[in-house]
C-alpha cells in the first residue's frame, strides 16, 4: 500500500513538472520563496510617479523616492514562478523628458520610451540557486526639461519666435500696433495667455513637434461718423439748404460705407449719396457722409436740373446761371434749381453746365426731354445749356446723364 502511494506521488511529481500553473500567484508548491529588492535612491526632480509591477504578481502599486519594494520568485525550476521580470514604468511632470538611468546594478540608461512623457525599464531574477540572478537592486532617475518652440502671430504673419522650458519665463513680443484696432492679448487655441511664464497648461497645448502657435488678437475701434442730409444740392444756393436732420453715429474702423450700407443701418431714407454710389471708408478720424435729394415740393416759376449719372471719363461739372452764380460745383445726385418769369420776354434764364472730360474723350449727354445737344469748346470742356422763362417752354423737370466716348 505504501509503494502505490509513493508511485501515484511520483506521478503527480511528474504531472506537476510537465504542466506548470502559471505563477499568478505564488504558493508552497513553488518552493522556498527568493526575495529581489529594489530601491528608489535618488532623482533631480521632474517625475510624477513610477509605478512597479512584475510577472509573479508579488508586487504591485507605485514606489516613492527612498523607498525599497521586494518582489519574489520560486525556486522550482521547472516552475514558472522561477523566473520573474519586475517592470517599472515611469511618468515624468508635463515638460519633463527621462533622460538617464544609474544606479547599483543597473546597466546605465537602459531604458525606453513608451508613450507621451512615459518611459518603461525592467529586471529579470530567477530561483536564489542561479548565482547570476538575485542582486539587490538602487536606481537613480535623470530627467531633463523639454525645449519648446513659442511662435507668435498676427494677421497670420510671424513677428516673433522664442524657446523656452516649463515653468520659466516666456518672452513675449512688444504690443504690435495695428490703425483701428486695440490690442487685446496673446491667445493659443482660444485661450488668453494672463502671464509670462510657460506653464503646464500651456505645454498641454504644444504639437507633436513641441512647438505653440500664438496669435495676437485686436479689438476693433469705432471712430464717430457723421451723416449729412440735404435738400437739392449742398452748395447753400440754388435750392441747396442743409436739412435739420443730421446723424452722429460710431461705426468700425474699416467700414465701407455705401447706400446700401445705409439702407440696411436705416440711414438713407429715400437720399442718395453726392457722388453717386460710392464706398467711404471709415479711418482713425471717422466719417463723413453727405446725402442728398430733390425737394418733394415742386415750386412754380422754378426750372430743376438734376445731375443722375456719370462715367470714369467725366472729370468734372460745373455750372453758371445768368445772375452771375458761376463756376459753381455740382456733382452726380445734386438738383440745381433755378427760378424765372413767364410774365416777360426778358425775364428769360439760361443755366449752362460745363464740363470737364478725361484726355482722348468725348462727351455725350442724354437729357430727359431729348435735348442731347452739346458744344466742344476745343480745351477739353464741354458745354450744354437750359433756357426757361419767356415764352421759351421747356420742361421744369429735367435729368441728365453724362458719358465718354474715345475721340
Amino acid at each position: 500500500m505504501k509503494k502505490q502511494i509513493f508511485k501515484q506521488a511520483v506521478a503527480l511529481s511528474l504531472a506537476v513538472g510537465v504542466l506548470a500553473p502559471s505563477a499568478s500567484a505564488l504558493s508552497w508548491k513553488d518552493g522556498a520563496l527568493a526575495n529581489y529588492r529594489f530601491t528608489y535612491a535618488g532623482d533631480n526632480g521632474g517625475i510624477e510617479s513610477v509605478e512597479v509591477s512584475d510577472t509573479n504578481d508579488t508586487f504591485k502599486g507605485e514606489i516613492a523616492l527612498g523607498q525599497t519594494i521586494t518582489t519574489q520568485t520560486g525556486t522550482i525550476v521547472w516552475r514558472d514562478s522561477y523566473t520573474n521580470t519586475t517592470t517599472f514604468t515611469v511618468t515624468t511632470k508635463p515638460g519633463y523628458e527621462l533622460v538617464g538611468l544609474s544606479g547599483a546594478n543597473v546597466e546605465e540608461n537602459d531604458f525606453s520610451a513608451i508613450g507621451e512623457n512615459t518611459y518603461s525599464f525592467s529586471f529579470t531574477d530567477k530561483g536564489a540557486e542561479a548565482w547570476c540572478y538575485g542582486k539587490d537592486v538602487s536606481f537613480d532617475l535623470l530627467t531633463d526639461k523639454t525645449d519648446y518652440t513659442v511662435n507668435f502671430y498676427v494677421d497670420d504673419e510671424l513677428v516673433k519666435n522664442t524657446t523656452s522650458t516649463v515653468n520659466d519665463p516666456l518672452a513675449l513680443p512688444e504690443e504690435p500696433a495695428k490703425e483701428g484696432y486695440t490690442f487685446d492679448g496673446w491667445y493659443v487655441d482660444g485661450q488668453k495667455l494672463t502671464d509670462t511664464t510657460l506653464t503646464e497648461d500651456l505645454i498641454a497645448l504644444a504639437d507633436e513637434n513641441n512647438t505653440i502657435e500664438v496669435e495676437g488678437r485686436y479689438t476693433v475701434n469705432e471712430y464717430p461718423v457723421t451723416i449729412l442730409y440735404y435738400n437739392n444740392n449742398n452748395n447753400g444756393v440754388n435750392g441747396g439748404s442743409l436739412n435739420a436732420q443730421t446723424d452722429n453715429i460710431m461705426v468700425p474702423y474699416g467700414t465701407e460705407i455705401n447706400e446700401a450700407w445705409l439702407e440696411e443701418n436705416h440711414r438713407l431714407s429715400g437720399y442718395k449719396m453726392i457722388g453717386g454710389d460710392h464706398d467711404v471708408t471709415v479711418g482713425v478720424n471717422g466719417a463723413a457722409i453727405e446725402l442728398v435729394k430733390k425737394e418733394e415740393n415742386i415750386e412754380s416759376d422754378h426750372a430743376y436740373f438734376t445731375y443722375e449719372s456719370k462715367d470714369d471719363g467725366i472729370v468734372s461739372v460745373t455750372y453758371a446761371i445768368e445772375d452771375k452764380r458761376e463756376g459753381v460745383n455740382v456733382d452726380v445726385n445734386e438738383t440745381i434749381r433755378m427760378s424765372y418769369s413767364d410774365t416777360f420776354v426778358w425775364q428769360e434764364k439760361t443755366i449752362t453746365f460745363t464740363v470737364q472730360v478725361a484726355e482722348g474723350k468725348a462727351l455725350v449727354l442724354n437729357c430727359s426731354d431729348g435735348s442731347n445737344y452739346v458744344t466742344d469748346n476745343g480745351d477739353g470742356t464741354y458745354t450744354f445749356s437750359f433756357t426757361r422763362g419767356g415764352y421759351s417752354g421747356g420742361a421744369d423737370e429735367v435729368s441728365f446723364d453724362l458719358t465718354t466716348i474715345n475721340k
